[in-house]
């Protein structure tokens, strides 16, 4: 039989069995009487800035909780978020958390220029000032409590970079205490990694402090990553009214970059192998954030937060035949934010309003040597370039009940963001020297408007229109190589409706249509092929991003639980350069399908098959080359528990990619000069890992 017949079936028999409980459970309904459970609402803050039931909240909102961390075979977040609907994930290095990128709605096209998504970590922004895209190897999943996801546009809440969604990772506080958990795991290539955790509470403090190491060989050759991440959160009841919360973040990694592979390099050194030997990125960062949070009564609150995260960059990166470029950066980013939340009636109807402003100062100090020694064409350069960016934003949001059954949702938001740049090029091939220096200054307005309608309890509908934007990082202004393109701010017109079901345990799940009209989004428009250049980024007049997102994350029966999604996505250039083309790397089709069985005696079992469609590879915006190849992969993991009167004993057994595929997440055209190289990022085949965990009080 097939492999992917053995795969169906198996999908199949997972499918079916939780309907043979169903007449389990309803013979023991027949026979004596249920325990009635009581779920209450689910809450996110991430759509709001402060807590909302999800059926109340117009837009695509999903919530991976702390068990669904522990039963998936995810090792970091974007493997965690590749099962999302709408959210596509890419990882150039193979194995390890290094080259990964993930975006929202069409967005992830592999040009390599900035996000459209927004990445926050207890409420504060983890968006790089360099790339506008966050650095996932930085952020340990061992820390993670819950991940709150918003699609689409979100700007007038957040403002930049939340074009296609928001995603809120809320890290781990103090519950019990004192207690110390302990835990270890192996896997392919060589991985080990160790972590501990320590927490506890008191009558007014919360502690929590995390630690993390792991070390990996890596599925490639030149791949081997190595991690240490320590943090701490405090929460300090100053008095009924007054709460303090504090937390410190540490990390430093190395990490070994396995580079692509064209056709005949995989011929030759095969699928495991690298033809950038030398390529390489080190990483040191520490953050810190304060907060204060002031409720004087069950209607009112006051909430204060900085932030503040100093990283430091050395990479070195090359194109095999042509050359290198190696840069360091030193970044330093602090924000600022104020915020004041009401709940009251009008005319006895319920109304929530929100009303804060965001401050956030970055600036990024960089070096950069290229080599590219080309006899006829050679490019030697020095670079040194100061870069400072800052950016105020002041919002207001406010949902109001009209009926029992009908809510008006609407905010706006103003942004202001200024930048002042200076970059000095030593041209060693020519022995010229350049300056150039400047600044720009960009003004927004980000309304947004939506009806919700609550068919009954925890199902609901919504309609809704915004407008979006975003302003362009340091890595596109700043330009390719020297030059300094003078780029507008994307802007973008969303028009949005869907459905949502939560009801309690038994099922959640939701649907969502979308359509957004996309002004001068800044795409990376790649030189003539044949020519020794390197391109840069342009404003393409008007690309449509539109596409349809369901997700199931719970059907659940007596001993299993489904779960799945689908996501069609359609990218249009229609107007500016190649026009009527199709935007790269995201598929046109994706999804997922899995289910949990609960064996018994602690054991569980989870299976997943992710199905990714066909796409065309980066910089491919002619759509000449030939597509990505669609691909399966299935995963499964056996988990089991053991409760007892000294503490909890968690243990796992997984397995990534059962069937053992060969497959390419990633493909790009590339090369000097332009064109000459097509090369792919091969994924890892069959691996396994296993761990353990203990937790048990002192």
């Amino acid at each position: 039989m097939k492999k992917w017949k053995v795969v169906l079936v198996i999908q199949v028999l997972l499918l079916v069995f939780p309907f043979c409980n169903i007449l389990v459970a309803e013979t023991s309904t027949k026979m004596g009487k249920q325990e009635e459970i009581v779920t209450l609402p689910e809450k996110v803050v991430v759509a709001t800035r402060e807590e909302e039931e999800i059926t109340r909240i117009p837009g695509n909102v999903t919530v991976i909780t702390s068990d669904d961390i522990e039963r998936s075979v995810a090792k970091d977040i974007p493997e965690l978020l590749r099962s999302e609907s709408g959210i596509m994930v890419t990882n150039t290095s193979g194995s390890t958390p290094t080259g990964i990128t993930v975006e929202a709605r069409g967005f992830n096209n592999g040009g390599g220029n900035g996000g459209r998504t927004l990445v926050l970590i207890d409420g504060w922004k983890a968006n790089r000032a360099d790339t506008g895209s966050p650095d996932w190897a930085s952020i340990p999943l061992s820390n993670v409590e819950r991940i709150e996801i918003i699609r689409g546009p979100v700007s007038a809440i957040y403002g930049d970079c939340a074009m296609a969604g928001v995603i809120n990772i809320i890290t781990k506080s103090g519950i019990d205490g004192p207690a110390i958990d302990l835990g270890a795991d192996v896997g392919s290539w060589r991985k080990f990694g160790q972590k501990f955790a320590f927490q506890g509470t008191t009558e007014a403090f919360k502690y929590y402090v995390n630690g993390n190491h792991s070390a990996e060989k890596g599925y490639r050759d030149n791949s081997n990553f190595r991690v240490n991440d320590l943090s701490s959160k405090f929460s300090y009841q100053l008095n009924p009214v007054i709460e303090l919360n504090a937390k410190i973040s540490l990390h430093d990694d190395d990490r070994e970059l396995p580079g692509s592979l064209t056709e005949s390099d995989l011929s030759v050194v095969g699928r495991r192998g690298s033809v950038t030997p030398a390529d390489s990125l080190e990483t040191n960062q520490h953050n810190i954030g304060l907060a204060g949070i002031f409720i004087p009564d069950e209607n009112n609150e006051f909430a204060i937060r900085f932030y503040r995260n100093k990283s430091d960059r050395d990479s070195l990166s090359s194109i095999p035949g042509a050359g290198y470029t190696s840069i360091n950066d030193d970044e330093h980013n602090h924000s600022l934010s104020l915020q004041y939340s009401l709940s009251h009636s009008i005319r006895g109807r319920g109304n929530k309003a929100v009303i804060g402003v965001d401050i956030l100062k970055e600036e990024v100090e960089s070096q950069s040597f290229s080599n590219f020694p080309d006899p006829l064409f050679p490019f030697i350069q020095k670079q040194t370039t100061n870069y400072k960016r800052e950016l105020v934003g002041f919002f207001f949001h406010d949902s109001l009940s009209l009926t029992d059954k009908l809510i008006f949702d609407a905010g706006i938001r103003y942004d202001r963001g200024s930048f002042d740049y200076d970059n000095r090029t030593e041209d060693l091939a020519s022995s010229t020297t350049t300056s150039m220096n400047g600044g720009k200054d960009f003004h927004k307005y980000s309304p947004k408007a939506a009806m919700i309608y609550l068919f009954t309890d925890g199902v609901s509908g919504y309609l809704s229109y915004a407008r979006t934007f975003r302003f362009p990082n340091r890595d596109e202004l700043t330009g390719f190589w020297g030059s300094t393109p003078q780029l507008d701010p994307e802007k973008g017109e969303n028009f949005e409706i869907g459905m949502k079901a939560h009801l309690g345990s038994r099922f959640k799940g939701g649907i969502s249509v979308y359509h957004m009209k996309v002004e001068d989004e800044i795409l990376y428009r790649p030189p003539a092929v044949g020519t020794f250049a390197f391109g840069q980024n342009e404003n393409f007049d008007e690309v449509i991003h539109k596409g349809l997102e369901l997700s199931i994350d719970a059907i659940t029966f007596q001993r299993a639980t489904i779960f799945g999604s689908y996501t069609f996505v359609d990218t249009e250039i229609e107007e500016g350069p190649f026009e009527g083309g199709t935007l790269p790397i995201t598929p046109r089709h994706m999804g997922t399908i899995g289910a949990i069985l609960d064996l018994g005696w602690g054991f569980s079992f989870w299976n997943q098959i992710r199905f990714v469609g066909k796409r065309y590879l980066a910089n491919d915006l002619s759509n000449s080359k030939d597509k990505l190849p669609k691909f399966h992969v299935w995963d499964s993991k056996l988990n089991y528990e053991y409760k007892g009167n000294r503490g909890k004993i968690s243990a796992f057994f997984g397995v990534n990619n059962v069937l053992n595929k060969k497959y390419n997440e990633y493909g790009g055209v590339g090369g000097y000069p332009f064109g000459s190289r097509i090369g792919f990022y091969p994924s890892p085949e069959r691996n396994f890992t296993v761990g353990v965990t203990f937790r048990g009080k002192i």
